[in-house]
């Protein structure tokens, strides 16, 4: 609570407009001259404070400043580039954490593949326990000659390790988990601007799940029925879902200004649990004797997922996106670290001019939720998960609930012209009633990190995220904002 509220003391300091003389004169007579209020107020966080967050990200910086300066990014962006009009893109994909999760794969991009306006992707990655997963995706802009937006996708996922976690508790369990997924989806502006979007769509999900090879993973206790969770069970889920977007964001990948609000409601069909035999129960060890069968609930439901995101510039800058000439300035900013080119950058002055300038806080709302129509009939598949992608990055596991509810703050600024220093504050709580929470659920994660980016296309982003006093989690993601 307490960082709480001195982020938004912070956001109500730095939004008052940054004076900067400009003459030596004026720079020389700073320490004898009387001080304005928002220069005392502003003089710690421009000595201290964003010096220190400028030394935390310049390892992670440093090297993406040689590839930059080198034109290294340019010459790997060729090296993947195929096609007369370079509207193809191959390239690898890897994950390097420990455990199972480790994978390579490939994925291909081809904008305009079949005609003017289209887009298609494929993706496959193999996983060191010899999973596999694989991705299509095909888009379309203006079908039929109207403002409509299209796309249909197949994702099929070998899963071996798939687990699930007993809602309100973070206490999870393996089952063996193959799912297909057939989506279809259509959207249109709602504004000339363009600025309000609606988007309806329908999805065939099918999963099918086995006992995994874990035995001690097993689960079969009354609180929480496999009979009516779907537990090693196959069965099926269709979504039908709407969802109503704003977006009035001053960049899509870099934004600084604006907007941006989602509210997405799905009612699901679910199918009845099933093919799960006796011999199967007798080898995982549980004490059954017959064919497990359905519970007989209903395993409908309704979930909502509804962010909120704004953005504040705060500075005088018109431009957030940085020109060559103050990149070159911000990188000796951070490169230099001599004691007298210290002394000399980090007087208040030549913050402004260069990055003070510059900065912009992120802030966002989350709520996500599931009601069942029949109290304890919904899949194990239908409660969100509060973990990195929620997001509250400095949890590597998950705690899962019917309700969740979250508040994420960043504060960004430029450290190069292609990459953005970022630190973090997220807050999140669940609970099992819509009006039911309590502090004994609140959460929190924080960090720092850098994200990289040019101004037509978001690459990736690296963080460090601490929760507690529990450890380290490191996030290297290509997933946007908040993501």
């Amino acid at each position: 609570m307490i960082r709480l509220v001195t982020l938004l003391v912070l956001v109500g300091v730095l939004s008052f407009p940054a004076h900067a003389k400009k003459s030596h004169e004026a720079v020389q007579d700073t320490s004898s001259s009387s001080m304005s209020f928002t220069e005392i107020i502003t003089w710690p966080f421009i000595h201290v404070i964003q010096p220190v967050f400028g030394m935390l990200v310049y390892p992670v910086a440093a090297p993406l400043h040689y590839a930059v300066d080198n034109g290294v990014a340019d010459k790997a962006v060729d090296l993947i580039t195929f096609g007369e009009k370079r509207n193809i893109l191959i390239y690898p994909v890897f994950n390097l954490k420990p455990g199972s999760s480790t994978m390579i794969g490939l994925c291909y991009r081809h904008r305009n593949f079949f005609q003017q306006g289209d887009y298609a992707v494929f993706e496959g990655h193999y996983f060191a326990n010899s999973d596999f997963d694989v991705k299509l995706r095909y888009s379309k802009q203006d079908l039929f000659g109207k403002k409509i937006y299209g796309q249909m996708s197949f994702n099929a996922y070998m899963d071996r390790d798939n687990g699930f976690i007993l809602p309100g508790t973070k206490e999870s369990f393996k089952q063996a988990d193959t799912t297909y997924n057939f989506s279809v989806q259509l959207g249109l502006p709602v504004t000339e601007s363009r600025n309000l979007n609606l988007s309806f769509g329908s999805e065939f999900v099918y999963h099918k799940a086995d006992f995994t090879d874990t035995k001690d993973s097993v689960l079969d206790d009354p609180k929480y029925p496999i009979v009516d969770r779907g537990l090693y069970q196959s069965h099926f889920e269709i979504p039908f879902y709407v969802n109503l977007v704003f977006d009035n964001l001053d960049f899509p990948y870099a934004p600084s200004r604006g907007h941006r609000l989602s509210v997405k409601a799905s009612y699901v069909l679910t199918g009845e649990y099933g093919g799960i035999s006796a011999e199967d129960l007798s080898l995982a060890a549980l004490k059954r004797s017959e064919p497990l069968k359905d519970g007989g609930k209903n395993h409908d439901f309704v979930s909502v997922d509804a962010f909120y995101q704004i953005y504040f510039f705060i500075g005088k800058a018109d431009k957030y996106v940085l020109s060559a000439k103050e990149g070159r300035k911000t990188r000796k900013f951070y490169t230099d670290f001599s004691l007298n080119e210290a002394l000399r950058v980090w007087r208040p002055e030549n913050l402004v001019e260069t990055l003070f300038e510059h900065r912009v806080f992120a802030f966002q709302f989350r709520f996500q939720g599931m009601w069942e129509m029949e109290k304890g009939g919904a899949p194990y598949s239908a409660f969100p998960s509060l973990n990195a992608r929620f997001p509250l990055r400095g949890y590597t596991n998950a705690w899962m609930s019917p309700f969740l509810l979250g508040f994420s703050s960043e504060y960004r600024w430029p450290v190069d012209r292609l990459v953005d220093g970022v630190v973090f504050n997220e807050y999140a709580m669940i609970s099992d009633r819509i009006n039911h929470w309590t502090k004994d659920n609140l959460y929190n994660s924080w960090g720092f990190g850098v994200r990289v980016r040019k101004p037509d296309m978001y690459l990736f982003r690296m963080q460090f995220a601490f929760h507690s006093w529990h450890g380290l989690s490191l996030v290297l993601t290509i997933a946007p904002e908040f993501r």
